[in-house]
């Protein structure tokens, strides 16, 4: 995979018998960056602990203060994959749909697409440092024929990303990509805002 903040599936230099240089054509570019929800937080988000279901939805509304900048924020980073695919892969986007959840102890999601064009996570809020670093942690993969989903040394695609969940956290990619979960441990919380694009 690819992130747009460093680089967009570049050429490689051409090897040292002066052949050809390798194209990457399966590149998959994806948004990576960090940006500081505290200011578009109320004060319901500061009651949220670890304490309630492994899955629970809230009310954009009563979490986030300022819909349209968080919306705005979201946009950004599907406009810089916009910018990456062209507009043939990446279809014009009418609106954001953001929703708000609360992941506790229990809660995993199994590797799967996602039914929008693109999708983003924001994390809001976070418990302190989890025992195992990758408790919570988004973890990205690409599922075309050929990645085989590990990393795979010199090759374009094949490689996953995990996005641990710190406050800030903030990461955009193409639903079709496979994106997963990774188990939530005991204690340990995460507020988190979901967008989807809407053609």
């Amino acid at each position: 995979m690819t992130l747009t903040t460093t680089t967009s599936a570049p050429d490689r230099r051409p090897c040292s018998t002066g052949g050809p240089s390798v194209r990457q054509h399966w590149g998959t570019p994806i948004t990576v960056v960090e940006l500081t929800p505290a200011p578009l937080l109320s004060a319901a988000a500061a009651d949220i602990d670890a304490d309630g279901p492994p899955l629970e939805s809230l009310p954009p509304g009563d979490i986030i203060t300022d819909l349209d900048t968080a919306a705005t924020a979201f946009r950004a980073s599907f406009d810089a994959l916009a910018d990456a695919y062209g507009p043939d892969l990446a279809p014009p986007i009418s609106s954001v749909d953001i929703d708000v959840q609360v992941w506790r102890h229990g809660h995993d999601v199994p590797a799967t697409g996602h039914p929008a064009d693109l999708v983003a996570w924001w994390i809001l809020a976070a418990s302190p440092a989890p025992t195992h670093t990758e408790s919570g942690a988004l973890a990205f993969s690409d599922p075309r024929a050929g990645s085989q989903m590990t990393a795979m040394p010199g090759l374009p695609w094949g490689r996953q990303l995990m996005i641990r969940p710190v406050a800030g956290a903030h990461v955009a990619a193409p639903g079709w990509l496979t994106s997963s979960i990774v188990p939530l441990e005991h204690g340990q919380y995460v507020l988190v805002a979901i967008a989807a694009s809407v053609r």
